[in-house]
């Protein structure tokens, strides 16, 4: 019986012992399943990390580590990829050691000059097609110079001057964006345009915006219309400049500072523009200047009240500054245009002069003979106000059958004018009356990389 006993012990002692292996394996194994990775000492049995616990890679979001170049940034407004704005900076490079070199080069292949405020015309140009109508001889002290940096007042191979040619009505010549001149005779045709604004309405719009034309500079000017002509005629029908401007005009604000703007482009519109910080500070400030002027900010509320642009002035001064100031490409793919050059400056492409609907760039381009008025076709008076032209000249030597422009008007009166009639009419007839007089003005839209921008804004009369 003692023995049976014994052994009954030991045959269950030896059972415990069994299990307790068995056991022991099964919980080092699911210890070891669990066991966090990376030395962390939290354990866990949920399928996200817990706090301290190193994530599964796959889970993290990670970011791009410092000096890891963008793939796309922003230039010139305009998203582009990080090699070909890498590449746009080393051309921007060249061009602007091309602009600094010296004139030895340029002079042989008979550019005039490449920097206006190092040097200066003479007054016998033989580009400006006559030397009977140097400014030399009035009694005006010179204008104000212009900042350093200038990129105006020469041309590439001055061509050989076209006189007598025919640009017909409603035919861009040179694609897109370009200007459309005005036909010899206007008939104006009612519109319906656009449903929130009536013809009446523009009407009276812009006789109120002429009332409020303080900073109007036609008492500075004198304007010499000499005599008639026509788009066709080879003849010089006026031996005198169109206009004397008396320096006072160049202390208006809006004037001074639109004025600093004209050493800012190129003239040949296929060639990349160079943005500087400096000519994006004076474009600011000339914005700056004409929104606080009763006339813009008398256009400013006319735009709202018919639902065009919203409350916020800031809203306001990034429209314009999109639609005046942004560049774009009028072919080649070369950033060389923008509203604001075509229309208050000029162009030249393809043997062609574009723009220059600015009595003020015009008045300088004439003292230095890089402009030579031929005669008028029609004019509108617009009292002690100024008046409007429409005339034939030529710019750098190359022929302009028809052109027009305000003369005397303000910066900002222009500039509210064009923009109205852009973002209500664009390219199509804006009925306006000033002085009681009626005229139109037309404005062509550009659209560049899904933006609309001025691409020609001008009054036919």
């Amino acid at each position: 019986m003692y023995s049976y006993t014994l052994f009954s012990f030991l045959v269950i002692l030896l059972s415990f012992v069994i299990v307790d292996i068995i056991c022991g394996d099964v919980t080092n194994v699911r210890q070891a399943a669990v066991a966090p990775r990376n030395g962390s000492v939290i354990k866990s049995t949920t399928p996200w990390p817990s706090l301290g616990q190193t994530p599964n890679r796959r889970m993290v979001n990670r970011r791009p580590t410092q000096g890891t170049a963008p793939k796309w940034i922003q230039q010139n407004n305009i998203w582009i990829k990080n090699e070909q704005a890498q590449a746009a900076s080393a051309q921007s490079q060249i061009s602007g050691t091309e602009k600094n070199s010296n004139n030895n080069g340029a002079a042989a292949n008979g550019a005039i000059i490449s920097n206006p405020k190092q040097q200066r015309l003479s007054q016998n140009n033989p580009d400006s097609g006559t030397t009977a109508k140097s400014n030399s001889a009035n009694n005006f002290p010179a204008t104000p110079a212009t900042p350093e940096g200038s990129r105006r007042g020469f041309v590439k191979n001055s061509p050989t001057p076209v006189v007598g040619g025919q640009t017909l009505p409603n035919v861009s010549p040179s694609g897109p964006g370009t200007e459309v001149d005005a036909p010899d005779e206007v008939v104006e045709k009612p519109t319906s345009g656009d449903s929130a604004v009536t013809d009446d309405e523009l009407r009276e719009f812009s006789e109120t915006l002429l009332k409020k034309d303080l900073n109007n500079a036609a008492k500075y000017v004198v304007a010499n219309f000499q005599g008639m002509t026509s788009s066709r005629s080879e003849r010089d029908e006026a031996l005198q400049p169109l206009l004397v401007v008396d320096p006072a005009a160049y202390k208006i604000p809006s004037v001074e500072k639109m004025a600093l703007l004209f050493n800012n482009y190129f003239l040949d519109a296929g060639q990349n523009e160079v943005y500087t910080g400096q000519e994006r500070i004076e474009e600011n400030n000339l914005l700056d200047t004409v929104l606080a002027t009763p006339v813009m900010q008398f256009a400013r509320s006319f735009l709202i009240q018919k639902g065009k642009i919203g409350k916020d002035p800031r809203e306001f001064k990034d429209l314009l500054r999109l639609i005046w100031f942004n560049m774009y490409s009028r072919g080649g793919g070369r950033i060389g245009s923008s509203g604001f050059e075509h229309v208050f400056l000029a162009e030249l492409k393809n043997n062609m002069v574009s723009g220059l609907h600015n009595w003020l760039y015009f008045s300088e381009e004439e003292k230095e003979n890089r402009a030579n008025y031929l005669g008028y076709m029609k004019k509108i008076d617009l009292g002690n106000k100024g008046s409007i032209l429409k005339y034939h000249f030529t710019f750098h030597g190359v022929d302009k059958p028809v052109g027009s422009m305000f003369i005397g008007t303000s910066p900002e009166l222009e500039m509210a004018l064009y923009s109205t009639c852009f973002l209500l009419r664009a390219d199509k007839i804006c009925p306006l009356k000033m002085n009681g007089n009626r005229f139109i003005i037309r404005t062509y839209s550009y659209r560049y990389r899904g933006k609309n921008m001025i691409g020609s804004a001008f009054p036919e009369i």
